[in-house]
């Protein structure tokens, strides 16, 4: 029988401290309360393209490696979130390929920052 290695303590409580933040930022509760109006649903905090957007709301472009590294998404939610924000228009491309590619809002404004 391979025993595992066990968890150092601080990376254990480190892993427990990233659960509960995810469960706190996550929770109904705290949907419900920043929710304003009755019947004005609040956004997925899971959604990348809402993600996506409010990191663009902040930076003037990104590169679709940035926003993966940033974000914590994986390529393939990356991919088809920034395709589904370009069909709808709330961002525009550079028209770079690869690494040379780069995305911002469709209205970035600077002095938002």
């Amino acid at each position: 029988m391979c025993r595992l290695n066990p968890l150092k303590e601080e990376d254990r409580i480190r892993l427990i401290g990233d659960l509960l933040c995810k469960g706190i930022l996550c929770s109904p509760a705290r949907r419900t309360a920043a929710a304003g109006p009755v019947g004005r649903p609040e956004p997925d905090c899971t959604e990348p393209e809402q993600r996506i957007v409010d990191y663009l709301q902040r930076h003037e472009a990104a590169a679709p490696s940035e926003l993966r590294a940033v974000l914590n998404l994986s390529r393939t939610r990356t991919y088809h979130a920034l395709q589904r924000l370009l069909l709808s228009r709330q961002i525009v491309t550079n028209g770079g390929r690869t690494s040379a590619a780069a995305y911002r809002l469709a209205d970035f404004d600077p002095s938002r920052n």
